[in-house]
């Protein structure tokens, strides 16, 4: 992918005006547009972070939420089937939104629906009222997460923003299980959490709404409406994108199981467990980028596969604590580019005029996995017990490996 200017022929209400190849924003913006740029990728990494302080709580609260509401683990995995029916309505209908409201408008969107749940969340008066809370924050963060990163793949020297947008959402990872562990912990409510996630969605709605306020709910180019429905069937047409899709839907899958797939203990101790897994999720997202860049997309997902499925089996076979936070460290720190490292390598495979509809729908698509997984895994440990959890992470590590093994190479699929 050539990197030509701040922006590789950004939508028109990206930058109000047009950048000039080869130089960086700060030379061809005057201050005022390098403002509105930096400001948006500012409003976006918020929002990211925003989606992954959501992502990690639920794990740690669980043990909290079943006696609160008198329910075993299968109706928990409820939760995320819920959810997964949100994200997977959002992916398919994200263009349509977009083609209408723009990317501004589709981040807000998206941000006020996933308010709206935890608002239910933190009201909870039943399980019912709990469980429907979750189909607005899948729609909402399967929205605001295509967003973010369609926006942010337009950036120059995307390969880094997107590694920094993704080590902000481990960020957001890595505070949730504290937060929402003291929180349960140490005060009779856990649903206190909610309520921080909903003043941060407040926040984060009005950013938003700041940020790209010009041009805000308006479409990003003036035939956007009438080309909605062809992009979509063009983006669903391309045979390179069911394969990343495949690849972002385990991945994501096997993120967030992995997130919460501690051994059984003090709930208060599997909290912080957590928070290791996502600390080298997170430093692998930052230490990585340009060394995963440097010597290959392709390759390097392969040998941090391999890496991965050595402390995964470390974290499954050896029942000691220390151990188990040191394997599930590493572990995350060799997984976690590979959502950043999945979406550079999209935009080289998939035709420039439909990189904003199937990043878009990639990013929606890949939070359906943070939905999926869980439940069918929270449904199996309901019957089979929580042993065969290890046995399922193994089996979407090697997934991920097939799909992303038939991945084409640029130009290697010529459509007609």
């Amino acid at each position: 992918m050539t990197e030509q200017s701040e922006y590789d022929d950004p939508p028109p209400s990206y930058v109000e005006s047009a950048p000039i190849p080869e130089e960086p924003a700060a030379a061809i913006l005057k201050p005022k547009d390098a403002r509105d740029v930096y400001g948006k990728i500012v409003s976006t990494n918020f929002a990211i972070f925003c989606a992954g302080f959501n992502d990690a709580a639920l794990g740690v609260l669980i043990p909290y939420i079943q006696p609160f509401f008198q329910i075993g683990l299968l109706e928990i995995s409820y939760i995320y089937l819920v959810n997964f029916i949100g994200g997977f309505t959002a992916s398919f209908a994200n263009i349509h939104i977009c083609s209408h409201l723009g990317t501004g408008g589709t981040l807000v969107l998206g941000i006020v629906v996933q308010g709206t749940g935890y608002a239910l969340m933190f009201w909870a008066p039943s399980f019912p009222v709990f469980l429907v809370a979750f189909l607005f924050t899948g729609f909402g963060l399967a929205l605001a997460d295509a967003q973010a990163n369609s926006f942010t793949v337009t950036v120059r020297n995307s390969h880094r923003w997107l590694g920094i947008l993704h080590a902000i959402y481990g960020v957001g990872t890595v505070l949730a299980p504290l937060v929402a562990n003291t929180i349960a912990s140490h005060t009779p409510r856990w649903q206190l959490y909610y309520l921080i996630t909903l003043v941060l969605a407040v926040i984060n709605a009005s950013l938003a709404v700041w940020t790209f306020r010009h041009g805000l709910f308006k479409p990003n180019d003036a035939g956007a409406k009438s080309k909605a429905g062809r992009e979509l069937r063009d983006t669903l047409s391309h045979p390179a994108i069911w394969f990343i899709t495949g690849f972002f839907f385990l991945y994501a899958g096997a993120e967030i199981t992995l997130g919460v797939a501690v051994r059984n203990g003090d709930p208060e101790k599997v909290g912080y467990i957590a928070s290791v897994f996502w600390s080298g999720f997170t430093l692998g997202r930052i230490a990585l980028a340009d060394v995963t860049h440097r010597f290959g997309e392709r390759r390097m997902v392969f040998v941090y596969t391999a890496l991965a499925l050595v402390f995964q089996l470390m974290f499954w076979l050896i029942p000691n604590i220390t151990a188990n936070a040191i394997s599930v460290c590493l572990l995350g720190f060799f997984i976690g580019p590979f959502y950043p490292v999945g979406l550079y390598v999209l935009t080289e495979v998939i035709p420039q005029e439909l990189h904003l509809g199937a990043i878009g729908f990639t990013a929606s698509f890949g939070s359906i996995g943070c939905a999926a997984f869980p439940f069918l895994t929270g449904a199996i440990a309901s019957r089979a017990g929580v042993e065969v959890l290890q046995p399922i992470m193994i089996s979407l590590l090697i997934g991920m490996t097939v799909f992303w093994a038939l991945i084409p190479k640029p130009g290697q699929i010529q459509l007609t």
